[in-house]
């Protein structure tokens, strides 16, 4: 079964905010299998903020055994993973403000 575009926002946003696919299809999506959501998910470009842990731990490790080309791609990489954690803990932050706001 298609997912709607709808919905597809709504998986990317909530794995912006830092929600696990699992979770996101226990809670959100039961319908959807997990990698029907991971599918989604990574086609977007988007990656959860494990997955992002994951994927600048695993390329740290891997700094030990390259050398120094390699080094340079994978520092690149670990800049751009960062970035886009700061870039969902902005947009995380800025969605909290708002929300405090209401609440007060």
């Amino acid at each position: 079964m298609p997912i709607s575009e709808k919905d597809k926002k709504k998986m990317i946003g909530l794995v912006k905010e830092g929600k696990i696919i699992s979770k996101i299809c226990a809670e959100d999506f039961p319908d959807k299998e997990y990698w029907e959501i991971y599918e989604v998910v990574y086609s977007a470009g988007e990656m959860s903020s494990r997955g992002l842990k994951r994927a600048v731990s695993n390329r740290l490790k891997a700094l030990d055994n390259s050398n120094k080309a390699e080094r340079k791609k994978i520092t690149n990489e670990i800049s751009d993973l960062v970035w886009k954690l700061y870039e969902n803990h902005k947009s995380n932050q800025k969605k909290l403000d708002s929300i405090r706001k209401l609440l007060q």
